[in-house]
């Protein structure tokens, strides 16, 4: 839009009359010592062309007093200090390249520049910043050429962004669950909020952000993440176990170096990230000097590195392979072991219930139904004796059942826990799927088998107890029939 390009050259025009220019994220201040004539013609013109684009009019101050544009066209204020506050947003607003994304503008690469020294890309973003784990476009009045990738645009005025390749670097979850961070608040290390993959990425614009770009993905290859009062720490748990600075906030990363780490990140995160990780750093420990930071080491060794983890990657694979069928012949061991655990309990519960109705019944046969005369089997049914006898066999009953199914359910849930507690401990090579589905899940069966068998015959139990408990009435109740 021709009035945008007019109101950026405004701004600049002011901002040859300024002693301070503050071009923030979402905020451009402009401070000067003495109102001229001049000053007064860009004022007034920022107006104008803010209100012709629909935008909030900017704040303009005479010594400290917030006044009206319209009142600039008499001399009451010459050579008075001056201030402009603008809010950006508005204006960003309508140089949106993608409808979801965040947008900032710059009017000038040194703001850019400035902004982008101030970034920590490892802390989550204030009230003030703009997150750029989203889609960001950042619009730089004065940048000839873009550069950016899947997430992060920075592009001129009006420029588009070229073809965007498809991003391969791992997700800030991927990252998190291989790496450790050390901090009193939170760090986030997420390669795609910074990746840069198009665009003149040597360009003196692109400095910072391929430093910080190449930042993220150096911590990506650490085993620990450690915030210091200096800036990160990383450590390296190779051949050599090594703490050292993680970048020097005065070095320069090259194109070269920035892709570079990009590849080692892809590869090592492509698959057995703990596999390749400790593949790449045996050999980079060895070689990074005393005194030399992550990011420097990283750059001049890390090629060799990754090729040499690349050739190797194959027989380590192989001897992992070997151990992990091994490993799944002991894991199916075990859930044998396991299975015949559950199937001779619910035998055992089986086997006592039979014993238990088969016992009940010699005891009543044997030592009474002999003995009963037809003629007297009412007053027999009747006696104190015979209810005395159902009642002390429906507490043995009782005894029983519980006894039974409690240590059956103690021993079930110890020999399970017990179990679990192993696989976690000695298995290294199976996955956390195979421990589950191969192990886990077939032995969840035989519990639920078990429980199943354990409620039918508690029922069972239930049901012979008030049997054997009110026997002479259950015989009355048979023989009127």
């Amino acid at each position: 839009m021709p009035a945008i390009a007019d109101l950026l050259k405004a701004i600049l025009e002011l901002r040859d009359h300024a002693t301070q220019f503050f071009d923030e994220s979402f905020r451009l201040t402009v401070e000067g010592e003495s109102l001229s004539g001049a000053v007064k013609a860009a004022l007034q013109k920022i107006d104008v062309l803010t209100r012709q684009l629909d935008l909030d009019a900017p704040t303009v101050m005479i010594s400290g007093a917030a006044v009206d544009t319209a009142e600039l066209a008499s001399d009451t204020f010459d050579d008075e200090p001056w201030r402009l506050v603008f809010g950006k947003s508005p204006l960003a607003q309508k140089m949106r390249a993608r409808d979801d994304e965040n947008t900032l503008v710059f009017f000038t690469t040194e703001g850019f520049l400035e902004w982008g020294e101030r970034i920590d890309p490892f802390q989550y973003p204030g009230k003030n910043e703009p997150d750029l784990a989203r889609p960001t476009t950042i619009r730089v009045n004065g940048l000839t050429a873009g550069f950016g990738g899947p997430l992060l645009w920075v592009l001129p005025p009006t420029g588009q962004a070229s073809s965007v390749p498809t991003n391969k670097l791992p997700d800030q979850s991927d990252v998190h669950g291989l790496i450790h961070t050390n901090a009193v608040k939170p760090l986030r290390v997420c390669p795609s909020a910074y990746a840069l993959t198009w665009g003149d990425l040597g360009s003196p614009a692109a400095k910072h952000l391929v430093r910080l770009s190449a930042c993220v993905l150096a911590a990506c290859l650490v085993q620990e993440l450690k915030h210091t009062d200096d800036g990160y720490d990383a450590t390296l748990r190779g051949t050599k176990r090594l703490s050292l600075p993680l970048y020097d906030s005065r070095q320069e990363v090259s194109a070269e170096a920035h892709c570079q780490l990009a590849e080692a990140v892809c590869w090592v995160y492509e698959e057995r990230p703990e596999t390749r990780l400790r593949l790449v750093m045996d050999r980079l420990s060895i070689d990074i000097e005393h005194g030399q930071t992550l990011l420097a080491g990283a750059e001049k060794y890390l090629a060799v590195a990754l090729q040499q983890a690349r050739d190797s990657y194959t027989f380590v694979i192989l001897d992992r392979k070997d151990a992990y069928h091994k490993e799944v012949r002991e894991l199916m061991k075990d859930m044998k072991s396991q299975a015949d655990l559950y199937a001779s309990k619910v035998r055992d519960l089986v086997s006592s219930l039979t014993r238990d109705i088969l016992s009940v019944l010699v005891f009543i046969g044997f030592s009474f139904i002999a003995k009963f005369d037809q003629r007297n089997i009412h007053a027999l049914l009747e006696s104190t004796e015979l209810s005395v006898l159902v009642k002390f066999l429906a507490g043995y009953l009782l005894l029983s059942c519980v006894l039974q199914f409690s240590s059956h359910l103690r021993d079930a849930s110890l020999a399970y826990e017990e179990s679990r507690t192993w696989l976690d401990v000695l298995q290294h090579y199976s996955s956390r799927s195979d421990k589950q589905d191969r192990f886990l899940t077939p032995i969840d069966k035989r519990r639920v088998t078990l429980f199943f068998a354990m409620g039918i015959i508690g029922v069972i139990y239930a049901i012979l107890i008030l049997i054997t408990w009110n026997l002479p009435f259950t015989v009355e109740l048979l023989l009127a029939q």
